[in-house]
């Protein structure tokens, strides 16, 4: 028997198919590490990473799902389709093994931050130098291999912040997000430390597996991203994680 359909079930079915609810859904996986992820937060932030993909998910209209996860396991899961999309560093690895979907933050700087009175305006100005590095960071770079450079190796960036501030290391270096941030939740004022010193300078971008989400859903997530940056949505959630005297470093 031929099923009764109404003309306006059909209307119906029509727009319910193109609402959100029947959207694709995009598979995020986040690193959790803070400020990026963030557990039982007493100021109730979720971490800057989980606050754009959620800002990017809504804005574009799309159902969406946050998987928390270790650096390496994000890897794995992007790529054996666990999951679609991340939001990290862009660089000619990434490029050639994901989308490259939209820029996010144009300054994802590894800094160096000094004791007071230690002026750094060159790597050259580390020599005979304690420096806190987090361990497993920096391969391949001058920083790491440097006979002149008394390296001093950490766990976490808040390992290298608590050396800093006791006086045990002369320097501490890593990802500028993850050193301002501790540095505001110790309550650290800019006259504790020294220079900040910008050694690289690098872009975050969403990026997403081939082959996996439409093209029309690339594109939302494109354009959404997109807007936000350019109305200063990803600034302002930076200015959530670090304090109003590191938000605008010097360098």
């Amino acid at each position: 028997m031929r099923p009764n359909l109404s003309l306006t079930a059909l209307l119906s079915a029509m727009l319910l198919s193109t609402s959100p609810a029947f959207a694709e859904l995009v598979r995020y996986a986040t690193i959790d590490y803070a400020p990026y992820a963030i557990h039982d937060d007493p100021q109730g932030r979720l971490g800057l990473f989980v606050d754009i993909n959620t800002a990017i998910a809504d804005r574009a209209e799309l159902n969406y799902s946050d998987t928390l996860l270790p650096i390496s396991r994000v890897i794995k899961n992007l790529e054996h389709d666990v999951s679609d999309c991340g939001v990290f560093l862009l660089t000619s690895i990434s490029k050639e093994a994901y989308i490259p979907v939209a820029k996010i933050l144009d300054r994802f700087d590894t800094i160096i931050i000094s004791r007071p009175g230690l002026k750094i305006t060159q790597e050259a100005d580390l020599s005979n130098q304690r420096l806190a590095i987090p361990r497993g960071s920096f391969e391949g770079s001058t920083i790491a291999t440097d006979p002149n450079i008394d390296r001093v190796l950490t766990n976490s960036a808040e390992q290298s912040v608590h050396l800093l501030k006791a006086g045990r290391v002369d320097a501490i270096a890593g990802t500028s997000l993850n050193i301002l941030y501790q540095l505001s939740l110790e309550g650290m004022s800019r006259n504790e430390i020294g220079d900040i010193f910008t050694y690289e300078r690098q872009e975050v971008w969403l990026q997403c597996s081939k082959n996996q989400l439409s093209e029309e859903t690339i594109t939302k997530l494109r354009q959404a991203t997109d807007a936000l940056r350019l109305e200063g949505v990803f600034d302002t959630f930076v200015r959530r994680y670090i304090s109003e005297a590191f938000s605008s470093p010097k360098t």
